[in-house]
């Protein structure tokens, strides 16, 4: 089997699509299972192909993903859901992993409401309801994107779509540079150690500047426009040393620092692009960028760049379909 994407899409996982414990104050439905895709409907019938695909799949190791990137979510919530989602947490991880199947397959077909929004939703045969609620249990609305990427099986020419939660905030998702993770010890912090940490702050982004005083991929040099954009985030990093080594840094303009704290790209050493395939074509097209692109980046970041493409990049999944289609 030689697996070939052909294109990739994401929707917001709304408050209307979730568990009735996870729906938010402010909600007035009940909880339905039909999933809000939008109004382009040509352009949603080209993707989803409803009589061509073999079937949707989603790992149960994505979902266990899920639960630990929404652990903070869970634990110290950053809107009001009606239930104590806190209190579920420990119980939802056991059920996902003792799940007794690694790949979880449905079907869909397609609906609208009066105002021709386009849904989908679930078939009801089979076991496609259950393993479907293994993900609809455990997404948390707003803070959820589905990915979907469409794949065809060059040998055979059967396609499938991979489906795949992903947490989201977008109030904690990107790097910002000058605030540091709030905690007790951080809050009381004497003046002068603030006073330190900002000088550490702007010498980073000084040399860093004098490093890459443009940014690769617009090649902007005005710097009231560039971003001193950490490679290894500064949460993650082990000493101060990281946290304020100009090899860990590359400049960027705002759109370019986003994708690249997201992981929709990253970089090999030597400076060739990586683009995620959870990025559409479309999407890639208008951000004019491709895979192998060669971005001038500064020597010496190698290891800073190792990082980000284990750990936070968006890969290709190592999907295999072979043993599950005989």
């Amino acid at each position: 089997m030689r697996l070939k994407r052909i294109d990739a899409f994401d929707i917001n996982f709304v408050d209307s699509a979730c568990r009735r414990e996870f729906k938010l104050d402010s909600s007035t439905g009940m909880g339905e299972s039909r999933i809000y895709i939008g109004h382009d409907e040509e352009k949603y019938d080209e993707f989803f192909e409803f009589d061509n695909i073999e079937y949707v799949f989603t790992d149960k190791k994505d979902l266990i993903k899920y639960l630990n990137d929404a652990y903070e979510e869970y634990m110290f919530p950053s809107q009001p859901y009606r239930s104590n989602i806190t209190q579920m947490y420990e119980d939802l991880k056991n059920e996902t992993e003792n799940i007794n199947s690694e790949r979880l397959v449905y079907s869909f077909r397609k609906t609208f409401d009066d105002q021709k929004r386009y849904y989908i939703v679930l078939i009801n045969e089979g076991d496609n309801r259950k393993n479907y609620n293994y993900i609809r249990n455990i997404a948390l609305p707003r803070v959820t994107k589905y990915c979907f990427i469409k794949f065809i099986d060059e040998d055979s020419n059967k396609k499938y779509i991979y489906m795949r939660p992903i947490f989201f905030n977008d109030l904690k998702a990107t790097e910002i540079e000058n605030e540091i993770l709030e905690t007790e010890e951080d809050n009381k912090e004497t003046a002068g150690t603030k006073r330190v940490r900002r000088l550490k702050q702007n010498a980073y982004r000084n040399a860093l500047l004098e490093n890459m005083p443009f940014c690769p991929f617009t090649m902007i040099a005005d710097d009231r426009l560039l971003v001193a954009c950490h490679i290894k985030p500064f949460a993650d990093c082990e000493s101060d040393d990281e946290r304020y080594d100009p090899k860990n840094g590359i400049t960027m303009t705002p759109t370019y620092h986003t994708l690249f704290d997201l992981g929709f790209i990253s970089f090999e050493d030597d400076g060739r692009l990586l683009v995620s395939p959870f990025l559409s074509n479309i999407t890639k097209k208008r951000l004019n960028i491709k895979d192998g692109d060669k971005i001038r980046l500064q020597s010496g970041s190698g290891k800073y760049l190792e990082y980000h493409r284990n750990n936070i990049f968006c890969k290709m999944p190592n999907i295999t379909l072979d043993d599950f289609d005989k």
